[in-house]
């Protein structure tokens, strides 16, 4: 499975992506700090979007004195984009999210941040990935 997808054309997503490789829009609320991010695109002359395809594409943490959350996203080829909540490291893996739609992935993010930011709640957990 490689990163290619077809974006619908009406998508605030698919207006941001060009030609060359860029990073996608992502609203990070106040809250979190942005260790790490090459959630990068670029559009084919097919129409298509190229992901980039690595597996550390972005990695944030709270901000939060008293507690230390931290989100990493990546992509994995067999499965997709994979989403995990750490509380506070990847030894306490709190909730997973894995698709294969990069609006799926940056709807996820966003949500996630803004729930544990703002609400101080931790997304669900799933078990929906294995390396």
């Amino acid at each position: 499975m490689f990163p290619f997808f077809r974006l619908p054309s009406d998508s605030p997503l698919a207006a941001a992506v060009s030609e060359d490789w860029g990073l996608l829009p992502l609203r990070v609320p106040t809250g979190w700090t942005v260790v790490y991010n090459e959630l990068s695109a670029r559009r084919l002359p097919d129409g298509r979007v190229e992901a980039n395809d690595s597996e550390d594409l972005y990695w944030a943490r709270t901000t939060l004195r008293d507690r230390e959350v931290n989100l990493d996203a990546g992509w994995y080829g067999g499965h997709g984009f994979r989403v995990v909540v750490l509380d506070p490291d990847w030894e306490h893996q709190r909730a997973s999210h894995t698709t294969r739609d990069l609006g799926e992935l940056v709807a996820t993010l966003e949500a996630w941040m803004h729930v544990i930011a703002q609400r101080g709640e931790l997304p669900r957990p799933e078990a929906d990935f294995a390396p």
